[in-house]
């Protein structure tokens, strides 16, 4: 389960906050010591109104662990709050029939067994949370069970310990103190804040912790590290069904998992191809699409839950090489990377992108010595320049947009035309790398069918719809082509091959995506 604390700095923000956050999460938590003049009970009717399903946390968190420093022209507010205005309101909150208090270990066994004994007399069902924070460090794994025994004995329903984490390896005392509490029996909150500890943050509903706690897109965190519930929704997707409940430590080695990073994602075929690829080479491995919408926090969880590879996709394919720990030769010269590879937390870039290109094309006619006409100047013609280059072939570029167009040719030393003029080049074989031509807009081409006489070869990189209308005229005047299937196919292949460090079935792989574009044509 996944909570939002309610943090704003009047009652009417805060109403505002309960609406959005109601509808979003499984609970949300009324931090009443930053809502300046909250009104329980209307925030409680507020949440119940939007959701019935709604859980509600009630909390009223002492100065020294609010966890986040007030505003400077907040800093003052709800100072004069005393314990006792703190305990009645923590009360009228189990009267309210709140589904949780949280009251911290500091205050006391005293304020605690007042606490429950006044549940008892209410015959309440709202169960206490004990919560214990460090916002300095983490203290040793041994240290974190001697307090959770400390909030145990006291009668705690619930657990919360949350250290910061000044280190990546303080994460690593989270597994191990869930599996100390659950152990026992005992439910337990627990994760780390700060930056570092992002990763807990992550991994912790799949350790086992009771719930995990997240902000909305723009809200406003209640501790340092919150992560946005989009993110959190997100990685959850990552993990199939029978992992959610594995035991505390990373994803099991003896699974692989995958990603594609990108954004949007929800069209994408290599779910299914490498899935399909993943089965038959009889590796116990699961690809999941992740449509990104914070780049750095998915590097962060592909390092935290132990994720093998990831594919990465638009816009990220530049970006991404900020956040690795090494970069392969041809994806440095490249200047983009789509495939990483996750050796034990360290992160290294590859690209097949040029590599699934060339072999598409030398099947059909060897590239060294050869001349290969590029239309376009974005990703995909990079690839195709630096391929050619690399295979000992001559690039040259081709673009509607001549600073783009030349500034590509410049890249790769080789010469520039505009559009316009591709009528009167020659060569031994024409690559497509624009999206003209591609589904829906199925009936156009870059160019004049007149002009496909210069080529013995033409490769288009768009695989939806199978063949284009390039490849169509191309064909019809007895040209070699080469669909974008194939690039597709052996870049995936690629992909695989750095991951498991086996062959991929090819077969396979092109006849899973041929039959889903097949169907997607009908």
């Amino acid at each position: 389960m996944i909570c939002i604390p309610i943090t704003d700095a009047t009652h009417q923000e805060a109403l505002r906050s309960v609406a959005r956050s109601a509808m979003a999460a499984d609970l949300i938590e009324l931090r009443m010591d930053l809502i300046a003049d909250g009104d329980l009970d209307q925030l409680i009717a507020a949440a119940r109104r939007v959701s019935g399903r709604i859980k509600i946390i009630v909390t009223c968190r002492r100065k020294e662990e609010a966890l986040l420093p007030p505003p400077l022209d907040q800093a003052d507010r709800k100072k004069g709050m005393t314990k006792t205005a703190k305990m009645r309101l923590l009360k009228q909150a189990i009267e309210l029939g709140v589904d949780f208090i949280d009251i911290e270990l500091a205050e006391g066994d005293k304020a605690i067994k007042q606490l429950q004994s006044f549940c008892r007399q209410q015959k309440s069902s709202t169960r206490i949370i004990v919560s214990w924070h460090d916002i300095s460090k983490t203290p040793s794994l041994g240290t974190l069970k001697e307090i959770f025994q400390t909030c145990a004995q006291i009668g705690a329903d619930i657990v919360k310990i949350v250290p910061y984490a000044r280190t990546a390896a303080d994460n690593l005392k989270v597994p191990g103190l869930i599996a100390y509490a659950k152990a026992q029996d005992r439910k337990i909150i627990a994760m780390c804040m700060g930056d570092l500890g992002q990763i807990s943050r992550v991994m912790a509903l799949v350790w086992g912790s009771y719930l995990g706690f997240a902000v909305l897109s723009g809200g406003k965190k209640s501790a340092p590290g919150q992560l946005t519930l989009n993110t959190m929704r997100e990685f959850q997707h990552l993990l199939p069904g029978h992992q959610r409940s594995i035991q505390p430590g990373l994803l099991p080695p003896d699974t692989l998992n995958f990603v594609l990073l990108g954004n949007p994602v929800r069209q994408s075929l290599s779910p299914l191809m490498h899935n399909k690829a993943l089965e038959a080479m009889q590796i116990d491995g699961h690809y999941s699409a992740f449509c990104v919408s914070d780049l750095a926090q998915a590097m962060t969880g592909i390092r935290g839950m132990s994720i093998r590879g990831a594919s990465v996709t638009i816009p990220f394919k530049t970006t991404v090489m900020d956040y690795l720990d090494e970069i392969d030769a041809d994806a440095v010269a490249l200047g983009a990377v789509n495939t990483i590879v996750n050796e034990r937390g360290r992160l290294v870039g590859y690209n097949t992108d040029w590599l699934g290109l060339m072999q598409a094309l030398e099947d059909k006619i060897p590239v060294v010595g050869k001349t290969f006409v590029i239309i376009g100047a974005g990703g995909a013609a990079r690839a195709a320049a630096y391929g050619i280059k690399k295979e000992g072939g001559r690039p040259v570029i081709v673009n509607r947009t001549r600073d783009k167009g030349r500034a590509l040719a410049a890249r790769f030393d080789c010469p520039f035309y505009p559009l316009s003029a591709i009528g009167k080049i020659q060569a031994h074989g024409l690559v497509n790398t624009t999206s003209v031509g591609m589904y829906p807009q199925i009936h156009q081409s870059p160019v004049t069918s007149a002009a496909l006489a210069n080529y013995q070869v033409v490769v288009d990189v768009i695989y939806n719809p199978l063949k284009t209308k390039l490849l169509r005229d191309a064909e019809a005047q007895g040209q070699k082509i080469v669909s974008g299937l194939e690039m597709f196919v052996r870049q995936g292949a690629g992909q695989l091959k750095l991951w498991t460090g086996k062959d991929a079935p090819l077969v396979l792989m092109r006849k899973t995506v041929r039959e889903r574009l097949e169907t997607l044509e009908t």
